[in-house]
């Protein structure tokens, strides 16, 4: 690979990272599927077990608000894609989600948290 293509691809994974709190290894899966490859290719390639990248798969979904692959693909393609991100992220993790409803019907701030 070269170093453009591997600055690109660290950019990106960052990227995602950041707008959606994924880890490195999430990040580096969803962005071996946006380039269209099967979950057993992607576990391959990165060096760990088909089992391994169904659970990074299932945290993505959770941190991505998506339910589907090719759900997932299509917004992070989306947010790849957009030439002015925004400043803050479009995603809320399951558990800031849950956490924020249960603050919000117990009648605790979110600050208090």
């Amino acid at each position: 690979m070269t170093s453009m293509l591997a600055s690109r691809r660290r950019a990106q994974a960052d990227c995602l990272e950041d707008r959606f709190h994924l880890t490195h290894s999430e990040a580096r899966l969803v962005l071996h599927l946006v380039e269209g490859a099967s979950l057993k290719s992607s576990a391959k390639t990165l060096g760990v077990t088909y089992e391994t990248v169904r659970s990074y798969l299932k945290s993505a979904f959770l941190k991505t608000g998506t339910h589907r692959q090719a759900e997932l693909v299509l917004k992070v393609f989306y947010v790849l894609s957009d030439p002015h991100p925004p400043a803050v992220p479009v995603a809320m993790s399951a558990l800031e989600l849950r956490t924020a409803v249960h603050e919000q019907g117990t009648g605790r701030e979110l600050s208090d948290v």
